[in-house]
């Protein structure tokens, strides 16, 4: 039996140590050496992370959306701050670990959305050796592997514990819902029009294509905890809370005027569709297949329709929404395909391995054509990239990259229907349904955008990733281990 002076020895240290900060801090306070109080908050975190490792990686990436980006800390470089540090520290560490008493996990190595996400990332880095700018490319290719180490491969261990998954999908939202409530209490202030949306929701983005592509990943976990709750053992006062931040999340989407995520939104929900009627994913291959041929065929016919489109962005919705199609006025529009023509003629000198990752943005304006400028063309990408994820790998890191970035979706949408599909536990079929209505919003950005690079979208992508595989791995009916996950409360 502990005696009282056991138990009060450390409270009476705990006490000390707090008169003692106080002290150091009203005294740093007078002084202006506010950033004295950082110091509490490190240890803090350093003593959480020391006590409850997987959870402090969870909030780490949760807390994503929240993070604020410092463009040049000096060198070139930029930082997310806090994620980035931390993420860089947890990587070296994991990588560490491994190194001295680490093993492989061969299934999740064998499983084949891994194998592409290391094909894809074993070839930046072959692409870096050949690069036109090699400094840029490792710099960019070293930040796409922390996240994949601790946000893929680590992840997929953690979530061996299914109620990880889920304090993962609920702190993500809640910070998501941070965001999206303080962007929206801005934008009030200006009648949510649209020519204010486009910086809204700085410092945390840079512009509102990726604040809204980001949010997106949490549309689908808050509509199946608003309507699925029960499945998950919520309490049904939690039930109308959960779709009230729906709304919240719905409407900040709304008014960010972000015409991809709203095509992404759609999309998502026909998938859902194709899902509920349990349409197989060879035929889902077949029709996108047959889609991407029947444009190449006709692609004059339909440009020649799009141009008849004179419709200009607009505050309006309906406006908004008709000016997607708009490839003769609209800059944005314009400027988009000026881009995907750079990439092309650019994969076309460097087919293999591209001009090096990252460096799309320094190297495609001696690429554009005088006709295809638009106004608000630049020669250095300020304006955004290759405005498509799959475009800036190819002419980044050659057709090779485009395959793999190709597989890693088509792989992740394989094996989510097979989860699906196959399980028979309705809680691993909601858990696999959210992660891959999530990924499908992304995806869709992935055809219009690039911000992958960015931690905002390269956390809920790659933990989404991890999600899948972890139920196809550790929850499937065919594996013995873990075939009965805890019920979520």
């Amino acid at each position: 039996m502990l005696n009282r002076s056991a138990i009060t020895r450390p409270i009476f240290g705990i006490i000390l140590l707090a008169l003692l900060f106080g002290a150091i801090g009203f005294w740093a306070s007078i002084q202006g050496f506010y950033f004295f109080f950082l110091v509490p908050v490190l240890l803090g975190l350093g003593f959480y992370a020391t006590v409850n490792t997987e959870k402090f990686i969870l909030l780490t990436g949760a807390i994503a959306p929240l993070s604020i980006n410092i463009n040049d800390i000096g060198g070139g470089l930029g930082l997310a701050l806090p994620t980035e540090p931390i993420i860089i520290v947890l990587c070296g560490f994991l990588v560490f670990r491994f190194f001295q008493k680490g093993t492989l996990d061969i299934q999740v190595l064998k499983h084949p959305l891994s194998l592409a996400i290391l094909a894809y990332i074993v070839w930046l880095w072959l692409s870096c050796i050949t690069s036109t700018m090699p400094l840029v490319s490792f710099k960019y290719v070293i930040a796409r592997t922390w996240y994949i180490i601790v946000f893929y491969f680590t992840l997929l261990g953690i979530f061996k514990s299914f109620s990880n998954i889920h304090f993962f999908y609920k702190a993500f939202s809640i910070f998501t819902l941070i965001l999206v409530i303080y962007t929206l209490g801005k934008h009030a202030t200006d009648g949510f029009v649209r020519s204010s949306s486009y910086s809204i929701s700085w410092p945390f983005f840079p512009d509102h294509g990726m604040y809204a592509a980001a949010i997106a990943f949490a549309a689908p976990l808050l509509a199946f905890y608003a309507f699925n709750g029960r499945a998950f053992n919520f309490n049904f006062l939690w039930l109308p809370v959960a779709g009230f931040f729906l709304i919240v999340l719905l409407f900040g989407i709304v008014v960010s005027y972000t015409r991809a995520t709203w095509l992404s939104l759609v999309l998502a929900m026909g998938v859902f569709v194709l899902i509920k009627l349990k349409i197989k994913f060879y035929w889902i291959v077949i029709a996108l297949v047959s889609i991407f041929t029947y444009t190449i065929v006709n692609q004059d016919k339909i440009l020649y329709n799009l141009e008849s489109n004179k419709q200009g962005s607009s505050d309006e919705l309906e406006g908004h929404v008709k000016s997607v199609g708009n490839i003769t006025t609209d800059p944005s529009n314009m400027e988009r395909i000026n881009r995907w023509k750079c990439a092309g003629r650019m994969v076309d000198k460097h087919p293999l391995f591209g001009f090096g990752p990252g460096t799309f943005a320094f190297q495609y304006g001696v690429y554009q054509k005088s006709s295809e400028l638009t106004i608000i063309s630049t020669n250095t990408g300020d304006v955004g990239g290759a405005h498509s994820e799959f475009l800036l790998a190819m002419a980044e890191a050659g057709y090779p990259a485009l395959l793999f970035w190709t597989l890693i979706l088509l792989f992740s949408v394989q094996t989510a229907m097979k989860v699906i599909y196959n399980s028979k536990n309705r809680q691993i079929r909601i858990t696999a349904l959210m992660a891959l209505l999530g990924l499908v919003t992304y995806y869709t950005h992935a055809l219009l955008n690039e911000y992958s690079q960015y931690d905002k979208v390269a956390v809920p992508m790659w933990g989404f990733l991890a999600v899948i595989v972890a139920l196809d791995l550790y929850f499937s009916e065919t594996k013995k281990q873990n075939t009965t996950p805890q019920l979520v409360t």
